[in-house]
């Protein structure tokens, strides 16, 4: 056997070959919820930390990140009715945190965090220059305009909605009102919405979420049923979607759902499931069976690679570098080399890996990839090259 390319500088093939694209992470969570400054480092230590932030401007830009499709998602009234009624202390604890979150309607929480994620964006400007380090672009154009700029040029933040709830404008809000805050979030530069999350919604039903360390003194054990699929309003919001140009992204729907959306949508748009592991080597629900990353292939879509040991083996441990990696030679050896990237789902309450463990470490990827005898190419595609097809095939169209 012939032997990796000992004399590659990989730090070549990371930093000046690749656009580096993570297709799915929450930033906005840690700055909305805990006031977290976007700017601030924050070093990772291993053990699970909710108020970590693990996709901080100081660690995207260790990690040589060029493109952040940072999602926006507004928390479900359910974690605090019915999985954890615990949390309703933070009526009391944190009444301003209570009334931004939990009092608002959906459609004015997700937009609130909308704003308060630009405003992190336009603060983290280079001291010394004044310069942009990071920033918002809200259509294809203005994603090109920004990467022919060469080098040190800002991180470029694209918004993206989980679940969709957050078209909700009330407790009664009808079809009509859904495509209404479709078309204002498009209006905003959403370029996907994950149709699913923790709980039913107008669209979708969802798998179940919960990791199991999780579900502890009678916490977040509530089931879900995953014969349930899309409900009626859904073909009406996926038919409008596909008209705008925003991406569907099937993260998080039941398996019925995603079979029905494959044949809604056919070829017409790329399809994306931007934060899951492969059914064949973890068989949860949650995750693509081989037949369902060959239709994603034949839209023109991608799957993304979550960084979260729990849905990528059914034997996690604290390291997860190994099972990420298997996860994409699955993913490549099923779906092709041009449907595969990167899901990080940092900051959205996971546990990431011990050695991958925030965005400032991304590089020990890259150097897997080529002791795993991917070539410079492909890394490329796999880092960012299949994303940014993807953005400029189906977003905004």
């Amino acid at each position: 056997m012939s032997s990796p390319t000992a004399d590659l500088n990989w730090r070549q093939v990371h930093h000046v070959d690749s656009t580096i694209v993570d297709l799915h992470a929450h930033p906005a969570l840690k700055i909305s919820l805990f006031d977290k400054v976007f700017t601030a480092p924050f070093h990772a230590h291993g053990a699970f930390n909710p108020f970590s932030f693990e996709s901080s401007f100081p660690n995207l830009q260790q990690g040589s990140v060029d493109v952040l499709l940072s999602v926006i998602y507004a928390p479900e009234r359910q974690i605090v009715t019915q999985e954890a009624p615990v949390l309703k202390t933070l009526r009391y604890l944190r009444p301003g945190l209570w009334r931004k979150v939990f009092e608002g309607s959906y459609f004015d929480v997700a937009n609130h965090m909308l704003d308060d994620l630009e405003r992190a964006a336009a603060a983290a400007a280079d001291p010394a220059t004044g310069r942009p380090q990071v920033q918002v672009v809200r259509s294809r154009a203005e994603l090109d305009a920004l990467l022919a700029q060469g080098n040190n040029r800002p991180i470029a933040m694209i918004h993206c909605l989980e679940g969709a709830h957050s078209l909700n404008r009330g407790p009664t809000t009808t079809t009509e009102q859904l495509l209404a805050s479709l078309e204002h979030f498009h209006r905003r530069g959403v370029a996907y919405i994950t149709l699913a999350h923790f709980f039913e919604n107008e669209v979708v039903h969802p798998c179940f979420p919960w990791p199991e360390d999780i579900q502890k003194l009678n916490f977040f054990r509530s089931e879900r049923d995953v014969t349930a699929g899309l409900k009626p309003a859904g073909r009406d919001v996926i038919e409008r979607m596909i008209e705008l140009g925003m991406l569907i992204d099937l993260s998080h729907c039941t398996p019925p759902a995603r079979a029905h959306i494959y044949d809604i949508v056919g070829q017409r748009a790329p399809l994306l499931m931007t934060h899951v592991g492969a059914y064949s080597l973890n068989p949860d629900p949650y995750n693509p069976q081989d037949w369902e990353l060959r239709k994603i292939a034949d839209s023109g879509g991608m799957v993304g690679v979550i960084f979260m040991p729990y849905w990528l083996t059914p034997h996690a441990g604290k390291r997860g570098l190994n099972a990420i990696v298997q996860t994409l030679r699955h993913f490549v050896d099923v779906a092709g080399i041009e449907h595969v990237g990167i899901g990080t789902d940092f900051d959205g309450f996971i546990d990431p890996p011990d050695d991958l463990p925030d965005a400032a470490h991304l590089e020990r990827l890259t150097q897997r990839l080529l002791i795993e005898h991917f070539t410079p190419q492909q890394i490329a595609q796999i880092w960012g090259g299949n994303a940014l097809r993807v953005l400029r095939q189906g977003w905004g169209r």
